[in-house]
């Protein structure tokens, strides 16, 4: 709940607001003066309430199972600690606790029935008739990890908070309207500008630089001619493809493979199926009744569940798609038909088929290649493992690469010099490296006469790499980079030059020339950009040239960079557009929402911070910090 009244508070705007309207307010956290404690065996004490290490882990472990999740990887604990984890779940259970702690004082309550209705109407709870599924909700439960009791508390702990949190802003009927003008006349002012654009190119002659020059430049940015590391490394590589001629397959062996899996090469029968679902069998029945008395299906749909033709078309299904008290009925219809109702977890089901599509049964021929292939790669892998084993055992006896190699019969491959991108040293990439993900990775982390390790390849395969030589990277001579440098060194001195050129250029706009006659000598035109809004990033300037069109005064002019950053502009402002709160209704009330959330959320956090002294937070931040 607190953090759904916080949500309002990202973003520049809202943030900004925080500043203004809110500096005097505590932010949410725990003070230095409240990470202490005289508990035993609890790590957080609000007010009467305490929470165990064991109870912190398991909330902890929640937290990070569901961040984990949401990143779609699995956390280690030093990623976890750097997305501040801990201190995440210690606020989460103080602001719970908090919660409990004051509203038992207020006698504020949420019965069980206002826990059912809000559990039962989330989003994520309901399948696709709009009806609470258990079966979701246990997914749900499972899935983040909480027991049945825990989720209900978190639920009723939320009704409760809303009860004690949810007045205090009802005087606030909306953001201060000055507040929100300026703001608004800030954030949604528009401008162009008026420019001559002077080319880095326009300046033709550079003079050669001298030796002293290009050496100075190199040492101003020696990563720009710094060769990278090279190594030479030898490796052994195990693939299914390499123990592929030790794999015999017989004809029979195919065969009963193909027995085995026979279903898996046909196609099966699919069948194009609209459903209805009712919570009673009687109302199943009722409009079941309607259909055989002539009644079009959709049109039932419509009238007694108000669903759309969409709404109860399922697609083209094969039996393994629908629940398996709906495969016989639904695959026993012939074309147009309709079910009888039909009982399942989700309720009384009606359904029809608007179309069939036949199955067809697979062919030995026509899949012999594709079975020779899977026994194959099983086989290999039984024979790449025992490989692989026997690789360990001898680097765990103290082998290197090369002696493991010859005692196993296995050949050991060598490179020339690559650097961690796999390109050799004319920058051609060596064709010959193993495709496995993570092998130069670990060739560029190793060093020389370090032990030899398996690692598994993406595809099934292992390898082990051993690094034979490092050349560090280092700075290039002058005379491998001469030309590269001298290009450079020059194109610096002409940009210096239109910079120069500009300048002296803004010191005549300044005296009263325009900028059409000067833009007429240097046969160049005047453009003018598209008005654009602050930070615009479509504007026709680069982003400098935009921030310094707003510091412009009417009739000044300025230098900067232009956008493709082989040029200098000269610019004034061509048109100002003031906002303009009639015509952008929308992003005026947008702004007003915000102003009013960042109030009610700073008044939220104040009475936080008073409940923080009130009631008193304890914290073993050692402790916690000891574990996690």
């Amino acid at each position: 709940m607190l953090h759904a009244m916080r949500k309002g508070a990202s973003g520049w705007l809202a943030k900004g607001l925080l500043l203004l309207l809110v500096a005097s307010f505590g932010i949410w956290g725990i003070g230095s003066d409240m990470l202490t404690s005289s508990v035993g065996n609890n790590v957080i004490e609000v007010g009467d309430t305490t929470v165990s290490l064991g109870e912190f882990q398991r909330d902890y472990q929640r937290n990070l199972n569901i961040l984990s999740s949401r990143l779609n990887t699995q956390l280690t604990q030093d990623q976890a600690r750097q997305f501040g984890l801990a201190q995440m779940t210690i606020n989460n259970i103080a602001s719970r606790a908090l919660v409990d702690e004051k509203t038992r004082s207020l006698g504020l309550s949420a019965n069980d029935d206002a826990v059912r209705t809000v559990i039962q109407s989330q989003p994520a709870f309901l399948n696709q008739s709009g009806q609470f599924d258990r079966f979701l909700f246990e997914q749900f439960l499972a899935r983040n990890g909480y027991s049945e009791g825990e989720y209900i508390n978190i639920v009723r702990n939320d009704i409760t908070g809303d009860q004690l949190f949810g007045t205090l802003p009802l005087g606030l009927t909306g953001a201060p309207k000055p507040l929100t003008d300026t703001i608004y006349a800030y954030a949604a002012e528009k401008r162009s500008a008026k420019y001559i654009d002077i080319l880095d190119s326009s300046i033709g002659f550079a003079p050669a630089p001298t030796d002293e020059e290009l050496e100075a430049l190199i040492g101003e940015k020696p990563e720009n001619y710094s060769a990278p590391e090279y190594r030479k490394i030898s490796y052994i590589l195990l693939t299914p493809e390499s123990v592929a001629s030790a794999v015999d397959i017989a004809e029979e062996d195919l065969k009963a493979e193909y027995d085995a899996r026979k279903s898996e090469f046909d196609t099966p029968e699919k069948r194009a199926v609209q459903q209805m679902i009712f919570e009673t069998e009687e109302k199943a029945a009722a409009a079941r009744k309607k259909i055989a008395e002539g009644a079009d299906f959709a049109d039932v749909a419509m009238s007694d569940l108000q669903l759309t033709k969409t709404d109860i078309d399922l697609g083209l299904l094969s039996p393994a798609d629908l629940l398996p008290e709906l495969q016989g009925p639904i695959f026993a219809l012939e074309k147009g038909g309709v079910t009888e109702p039909v009982k399942t977890i989700l309720g009384w089901h009606v359904a029809t088929i608007s179309d069939i599509q036949p199955g067809a049964a697979s062919n030995f021929e026509d899949v012999k290649d594709q079975l020779r292939k899977d026994i194959l790669l099983n086989r290999a892998q039984e024979l790449l493992y025992a490989q692989a084993t026997k690789l360990e055992d001898e680097f765990a006896g103290g082998a290197k690469l090369a002696e493991a190699g010859q005692s196993l019969g296995l050949t050991v491959l060598s490179t020339d010099w690559i650097d961690a991108e796999g390109k050799d040293k004319s920058g051609t990439a060596v064709s010959s490296l193993p495709d496995a993900t993570g092998f130069l990775s670990e060739a560029f982390a190793r060093s020389t006469g370090d032990d030899a390790e398996v690692s598994e390849t993406a595809g099934g395969g292992y390898y082990a790499i051993a690094v034979d030589e490092i050349e560090p990277a280092a700075v290039r001579p002058l005379s491998e980079v001469r030309d590269q440098v001298t290009k450079d060194w020059q194109d610096n001195w002409r940009h210096e030059e239109t910079k120069k050129k500009a300048d002296a250029l803004l010191v005549r706009l300044n005296g009263g020339e325009t900028l059409e006659k000067i833009a007429a000598e240097l046969g160049v035109p005047v453009q003018t950009s598209t008005p654009a809004l602050r930070n615009d990033v479509a504007s026709d300037l680069s982003p400098i040239a935009l921030e310094g069109l707003f510091d412009l005064e009417p009739g000044a002019y300025g230098v900067n960079i232009n956008k493709n950053n082989n040029g200098t502009l000269v610019y004034g402002i061509a048109e100002i557009v003031p906002a303009d709160a009639a015509a952008d209704t929308e992003t005026y009330t947008e702004i007003a929402n915000r102003i009013t959330g960042s109030v009610r959320t700073g008044i939220v956090a104040e009475y936080e911070n008073y409940l923080q002294k009130d009631i008193g937070i304890s914290i073993k931040e050692e402790l916690i910090r000891e574990y996690f």
